[in-house]
């Protein structure tokens, strides 16, 4: 098989970002691959994306090729222009870690982590999590109407992943503003100007937190930066500042986008079925299944990337050294090898967690059990204190962001009565 014969993509066109699931189901009729000549080669099938996780010696999350840490770049392959090297060239050195390392570095970032973020110490952070939720609804609640991003879906995560790491809260948008850009600098074709942009956002995080990271080595607090600063593995040396900046970056990105866009999705999906919400308020103890299926049905995140340390092939497509490859995560959720009527909304599913909406393997989603601890607080009040919910389509813009990676709503606006 050449390139030629293996099914064409292009993963940038509006079409594919309002219709992604398109390109999904062609895939699987056909060899499970598709090339996308500007970016590389997507996968779709759940069974492949299985071993190509676990195979991080022949795809690697270190993607940058000169191996000089997180570039935020964007995944075009034009050489970054020397202006914004200029402006890079004033942030702090940085190495790969956590998400962009491969094992065993990203063994040791990750028993770090999951001291400061596993499931225990998640479910200590409920009641702070739900006060938080509480405040922003009661902000709008006597309006009967909100624009339900910019009112809650964004402030909710961003202010959450902000005291959890120890960021002053009138710093909060500021934070967000980095986030944004950062994160389309992981996932996103770029422009020039794009790219100046976000290497000002690197330089300003950098010189946000540098200082924070000194000050709590030399007095512990508190808080999720502490914990990390602070951690001590058994044999192993604690984290350089040069590891910890790429790590704090990775749990801003994944601490406010991915959680807003799940939100937005699944309050979209929920809309669509009436029964459903009813069902919901009258078992909430069904949010958790519900949130499991926004993200199989729907997730916020569509792929990642992996980079081929050598010469491949998958279904007989050539896969080069050096080529991108991406893992299609949420193509993998509409497997229906895996998932039967993969296009229905089924929150009953028994098999519901096994979807990739954390991805899989190694660098399985080190924020899910935050992600989900947040998703299943705001589905339930917005359930609990807000009636007659429903979308108001004349005032919302259900086209999508212009991404191919991150998925979500431009403009979901609610309608509704205030609970007695």
């Amino acid at each position: 098989m050449t390139i030629k014969d293996v099914d064409q993509a292009d993963l940038s066109h509006n079409a594919h970002i309002e219709s992604p699931y398109t390109l999904y189901r062609r895939m699987h009729e056909g060899t499970g691959v598709a090339i996308d000549p500007e970016v590389g080669v997507a996968v779709a099938g759940y069974a492949d994306l299985v071993e190509l996780s676990k195979n991080t010696e022949l795809y690697s999350s270190s993607i940058t090729e000169d191996d000089r840490g997180p570039r935020h770049m964007g995944v075009s392959s034009e050489p970054v222009q020397d202006d914004v090297e200029e402006i890079l060239a004033n942030a702090h050195p940085i190495v790969n870690a956590l998400f962009t390392a491969d094992p065993p570095v990203h063994t040791r970032h990750r028993k770090v982590i999951s001291k400061a973020l596993g499931p225990r110490k998640v479910r200590e952070l409920e009641p702070q999590i739900r006060a938080v939720a509480n405040d922003l609804i009661d902000a709008f609640i006597h309006k009967g109407q909100v624009d339900l991003l910019p009112a809650f879906a964004v402030p909710f995560p961003v202010t959450v992943i902000s005291d959890i790491l120890g960021v002053d809260r009138k710093d909060i948008w500021t934070f967000k503003h980095w986030g944004d850009l950062m994160i389309s600098g992981n996932i996103d074709m770029l422009s020039h100007e794009r790219r100046r942009e976000v290497a000002h956002a690197v330089v300003d995080l950098h010189r946000y937190f540098v200082p924070r990271i000194e000050q709590r080595r030399l007095q512990p607090s508190d808080d999720l930066l502490s914990e990390m600063v602070n951690a001590r593995i058994e044999g192993e040396a604690p984290l350089t500042t040069e590891e910890l900046l790429p790590i704090i970056d990775q749990i801003l990105l994944a601490g406010h986008e991915t959680t807003t866009n799940l939100v937005g999705n699944g309050i979209v999906a929920l809309l669509r079925d009436p029964a459903l919400a009813t069902q919901l308020r009258a078992q909430p103890e069904l949010i958790e299944p519900f949130v499991e299926e926004v993200l199989r049905w729907d997730p916020p995140i569509q792929c990642t990337y992996r980079r081929a340390t050598a010469d491949t092939q998958l279904h007989g497509c050539p896969i080069p050294k050096g080529g991108m490859v991406l893992p299609m995560w949420a193509a993998a959720n509409r497997d229906p090898a895996e998932f039967p009527a993969p296009e229905a909304f089924d929150i009953t599913r028994k098999n519901v967690r096994k979807h990739m909406g954390f991805g899989y393997g190694p660098h399985f989603c080190a924020g899910a059990e935050l992600a989900r601890l947040e998703a299943r607080i705001a589905f339930e009040l917005l359930l609990e204190r807000l009636d007659d919910l429903e979308l108001d389509e004349a005032a919302s813009d259900l086209t999508h962001l212009p991404s191919f990676a991150s998925h979500g709503y431009q403009r979901v606006v609610l309608r509704f009565k205030k609970q007695h």
